[in-house]
């Protein structure tokens, strides 16, 4: 079936959206089971056992999606999934045409201020001999 968020109350001042699957359609109705945490790894996840039957106002995004792994989990041998961090293989460069290019913006920036302050004091002087 269908992924999905959900809007739902978290007992905080706004409901939440939460990610969910339908698992049945029924006229305008859906069944849905919500992906959560395990309590003891943050970063697993596994659908809960309790289903929830909610309406389509109730839904806030559909993702056009039945793959988790599409959503950035991996689906682990015993059912659950756990969520990839997609910033794990990210380095930073560190060229130094970088900084070189920002000490130029830099420079740049402040001649512009330079140039806009002295046509102020031109205007000012402007003012004085009316």
């Amino acid at each position: 079936m269908s992924l999905v968020r959900v809007w739902t109350d978290v007992g905080q001042k706004k409901p939440k959206a939460l990610l969910a699957k339908i698992f049945k359609k029924a006229g305008g109705s859906y069944t849905i089971r919500y992906l959560s945490a395990l309590p003891e790894n943050a970063k697993v996840f596994k659908y809960e056992d309790d289903e929830y039957e909610v309406d389509a106002e109730s839904i806030s995004e559909w993702l056009e999606t039945d793959l988790e792994t599409d959503l950035g989990f991996e689906t682990q041998e015993d059912g659950t999934y756990a969520k990839v961090d997609s910033d794990s293989d990210y380095e930073p460069e560190t060229d130094e045409s970088e900084t070189e290019s920002d000490e130029e913006d830099l420079e740049s920036d402040q001649e512009a201020e330079d140039e806009y302050e002295s046509e102020e004091e031109e205007d000012d002087e402007n003012i004085d001999e009316y």
